[in-house]
């Protein structure tokens, strides 16, 4: 993985864990908002009852009083005009334009106690005759003129008897609204913070990464140095074994065999040489792929006619099924992966085993697949597969003779990630491997 892929993804992880603490906080900070405001709101229903019914309990009882002080009055007088419950009790309302307080006594109509008009939809008759008749609050909600209410209705009691009851409603419009408003600034505080945060993670990652970035980019350099340095003495050393076997008429056949070996063991050191040079230039972005269209199905038909030798050295039939699909990759690097996962396929796939390689079209992608019928990978070696010099089973790939450094299928997984693709392996044990190759079309 590149030094610039490494800064993206903290980068974004380091965003990613803001983000959603940031968003944590301002819902709980919404929720607790609504609470407040719904708490604020009955706590407002309660004293406004509270105060209406004692105020009512007040009047309604003066109101009986007169009333039996007149009939004590000489039947032959007039009676004087007095002003009804209603006119008395107006002064006892608290005006407010988004709350209302209804007075209902026995089976009178419900009125107003503010001297406005009654709104469409209230009162709550329902509450009204529930509270009066047992002597309980009632709490209630509904729509009055297209807004939504919150009501309370509390009994109104006289001398220990239930009277009447008093109805107040609150519009939560206006409460509404400022909740609104207020998870409106959080929102946009909450975003204003993560574009900074964006910014600072990116500054914080690119200090991070500095001195990982030079300590790379000093590896990458040593290890291409290196391999290019040796790849010279070993062409030579492979050269003079060769010679020697040659020139070398009256040698003994055990040195032959042991320059054979050295001959063999120098074609494998230069193919490792060769494969670290690849992944240097690779990874330090040396090489930049020229991407065109690429005939997919035809690539994997060369490659397989190019392998069939090694594969029927092996014993394991080695077949292609593929179909017209064009990807945007670049020809030669299609060729490298596919010999790279043929390759591994053929060394852990037993003689009589099979080897599939076929290619498909999707929606969006030429897809690519190498299957075998071999040994499997074990489940807790997957996630590794990719990784450099990895191998499940040192003793057995050694044993098996050319297992390789495990260089190749990191080789094609780097170079599939170059060519914009994605590269994946599923695997049973005992039951065969699949890697699938998905290029851009």
């Amino acid at each position: 993985m590149t030094p610039s892929r490494i800064r993206a993804r903290l980068g974004m992880w380091n965003l990613a864990v803001f983000g959603l603490v940031l968003l944590v906080t301002i819902t709980a900070a919404a929720l607790s908002i609504a609470r407040v405001s719904d708490l604020a709101i009955d706590r407002e229903l309660q004293l406004g009852a509270a105060r209406a019914a004692t105020r009512m309990a007040h009047a309604w009882a003066e109101s009986d009083r007169h009333e039996r002080d007149d009939e004590r009055r000489d039947e032959g007088h007039d009676r004087a005009p007095e002003e009804d419950d209603h006119d008395r009790l107006v002064h006892f309302a608290e005006a407010s334009p988004d709350q209302f307080v209804i007075a209902a006594r026995g089976g009178a109509p419900a009125v107003r106690i503010d001297g406005r008009a009654m709104p469409p939809g209230l009162p709550d008759a329902r509450a009204l005759a529930s509270a009066q008749a047992d002597g309980a609050a009632v709490r209630s909600s509904g729509t009055v003129a297209g807004a939504r209410v919150r009501m309370l209705t509390v009994p109104v009691r006289i001398g220990g008897r239930v009277a009447g009851a008093v109805q107040i409603v609150r519009s939560l419009t206006a409460p509404e609204r400022a909740v609104w408003r207020s998870v409106l600034v959080l929102v946009i505080t909450g975003v204003a913070g993560l574009v900074l945060a964006a910014a600072a993670s990116a500054f914080l990652a690119g200090r991070a990464m500095r001195p990982i970035a030079a300590a790379l980019a000093r590896q990458q350099r040593f290890l291409a140095d290196a391999s290019h340095e040796l790849r010279t003495p070993v062409t030579v050393l492979r050269a003079r074994a060769d010679a020697m076997l040659r020139e070398g008429e009256g040698l003994q056949p055990s040195v032959k065999d042991e320059l054979r070996r050295l001959s063999a063991d120098a074609d494998e050191l230069s193919l490792l040489l060769g494969d670290l040079l690849d992944l240097a230039r690779l990874e330090a972005g040396v090489e930049s792929l020229s991407i065109e269209p690429v005939a997919v199905g035809d690539a994997a038909e060369e490659m397989v006619a190019d392998l069939a030798p090694m594969a029927l050295e092996r014993g394991v039939a080695l077949v292609a099924k593929a179909e017209p699909a064009f990807a945007r990759a670049h020809l030669g690097r299609v060729r490298q992966v596919l010999r790279a996962l043929i390759d591994n396929a053929l060394k852990h796939t037993p003689p009589g085993g099979h080897v599939t390689v076929s290619v498909s079209r999707e929606s969006q992608h030429a897809v690519l697949r190498v299957a075998d019928d071999g040994e499997g990978i074990a489940p807790e070696h997957l996630p590794q597969v990719f990784d450099r010099f990895f191998r499940a089973d040192e003793a057995r790939t050694r044993g098996a003779g050319g297992g390789g450094a495990g260089l190749g299928l990191a080789i094609a997984a780097e170079l599939v990630h170059q060519m914009r693709g994605t590269i994946q392996v599923e695997s049973v044990r005992g039951r065969g491997t699949t890697f699938t190759v998905r290029l851009p079309r």
